[in-house]
């Protein structure tokens, strides 16, 4: 049974609803404590959660590979054997293609989203990335149809929340909060643990990361992400949670100004830059600690400078 102080932490930032929120919710203790362990993926320097009370478990996010997805789920067996929801926060590829690894180990977990858009995301990447041969490697992530039975039912196991709230065993929580305008992607997630003063950004946050802004981040989109990085940093001054991005080690809230930081960067290298291999130099010039180059960057840069 959730205690009645997490139960009215979680009201208050649901009613709030959005990022600009005023206020951050007081943590209190839950029945049960919890713990939260991130698992580094060795693929895309992406990141899952695994969140438990020992009683039961919610994953944020599946990683890319079904390596990475099958180290998840060992971390989860560690950490319980009660139930499991795993919760994918958008709908990019190296978020949800270790779901098939999950369910492999995890037959009974529930797989969720936060509203019915990010499920027609999943569902139209794999689709997208199916026809372009780029599942051709993982025929049991490509979409399940009449005409390849054994790929991964999305649509039938992807569950839309009816609520933004998820709640483990022993009566802690985690609040969601899925309205942000279109960023890194079009539709995105984070989740907070009153329990931990825990924040989840999903891939609104990196930390030493080259960030994503490649096809379908517009300078629209970007000058949004900057905005929301802001609403962020002013929504959570009070509270200080540790910040855990989609992307890079775990944080403070300095880091929400240091990626708005970047965008401004990229944004202007990638204006002015006579060709991407000169813009590709001059980011990595400025961030020579940040991880993932070759793609993040080199996408990012390709992306923005057709939009000079």
């Amino acid at each position: 049974m959730r205690t009645l102080a997490t139960a009215l932490a979680l009201a208050t930032l649901t009613a709030c609803g959005s990022a600009a929120a005023p206020h951050a919710p007081t943590a209190t203790p839950s029945v049960a404590p919890i713990t939260v362990t991130p698992y580094a993926a060795a693929e895309s320097n992406v990141n899952a959660y695994v969140v438990s009370d020992g009683q039961g478990a919610i994953v944020i996010d599946a990683t890319r590979t079904p390596a990475d997805g099958a180290a998840v789920a060992a971390l989860v067996a560690q950490r319980t054997t009660g139930p499991v929801t795993v919760l994918i926060t958008h709908g990019h590829p190296d978020h949800f293609l270790g779901l098939g690894a999950l369910r492999a180990a995890l037959p009974d977990a529930r797989f969720v989203v936060a509203r019915p858009e990010i499920k027609a995301d999943i569902i139209g990447m794999a689709t997208w990335m199916t026809a372009q041969g780029w599942l051709a490697q993982l025929p049991a992530m490509q979409p399940k149809t009449a005409a390849h039975p054994d790929g991964f039912d999305y649509a039938g196991q992807l569950e839309v929340l009816d609520a933004p709230t998820l709640a483990l065993p022993g009566g802690a929580a985690l609040a969601l909060t899925a309205d942000y305008p279109a960023t890194e992607a079009e539709h995105m997630t984070t989740a907070y643990s009153p329990d931990a003063n825990a924040l989840f950004t999903g891939d609104l946050a990196y930390h030493d990361v080259h960030l994503w802004l490649g096809v379908g981040v517009t300078r629209a989109s970007a000058a949004a992400w900057q905005t929301t990085l802001d609403g962020l940093g002013a929504t959570w001054g009070a509270r200080r949670p540790t910040v855990y991005p989609g992307h890079g080690a775990p944080a403070d809230l300095a880091v929400f100004a240091a990626d708005r930081a970047y965008i401004d960067d990229i944004l202007a290298v990638t204006a002015s830059a006579p060709s991407d291999e000169a813009a590709i130099a001059a980011m990595a010039a400025k961030y020579p600690e940040h991880a993932n180059r070759d793609f993040l960057l080199m996408m990012s840069v390709t992306n923005l400078r057709t939009q000079k």
